[in-house]
């Protein structure tokens, strides 16, 4: 991986920064809907577990190099792909709990809807990577 140049640095922070705050907004809505529950955490903000945020992070990221990589499907499809095997994992060790939703459950309590939030998570990671990074700024 090429270093990156100092524009480069500041919209890579801008994107980090970007992710983060949609994570914390999104999480904090899930969890005021009291669709899920985490379990008790040292390290959280606004209530939303650090280790979340950066899992929205790293989902964003992912998503943005299976699309240059791969293509649109891959793309889309990297927040479902690597959401499942943590709710498989978080189900089993009480990580974080679904409380009954709006949608019916698909995948160890998780509802429909959560797999729409990350083909969303995706999506938008994609067009933000698209318009940030690509954009030449004057």
């Amino acid at each position: 991986m090429k270093p990156l140049f100092k524009p480069q640095k500041k919209r890579f922070l801008f994107i980090n920064a970007i992710f983060a705050i949609t994570a914390i907004t999104l999480e904090r809505v899930g969890i005021s809907l009291k669709m899920y529950a985490y379990a008790d955490t040292f390290l959280h903000v606004f209530d939303v577990p650090l280790i979340i945020i950066a899992y929205w992070v790293i989902i964003g990221h992912t998503s943005w190099m299976a699309y240059k990589k791969l293509g649109w499907i891959a793309g889309l499809l990297t927040g479902i792909i690597i959401d499942l095997p943590f709710e498989f994992l978080a189900f089993h060790l009480g990580w974080w709990t679904w409380l009954p939703s709006w949608t019916p459950a698909l995948f160890f309590n998780a509802p429909i809807a959560n797999f729409l939030v990350y083909l969303n998570v995706s999506l938008g990671s994609i067009l933000i990577y698209k318009y940030v990074m690509i954009t030449k700024r004057s």
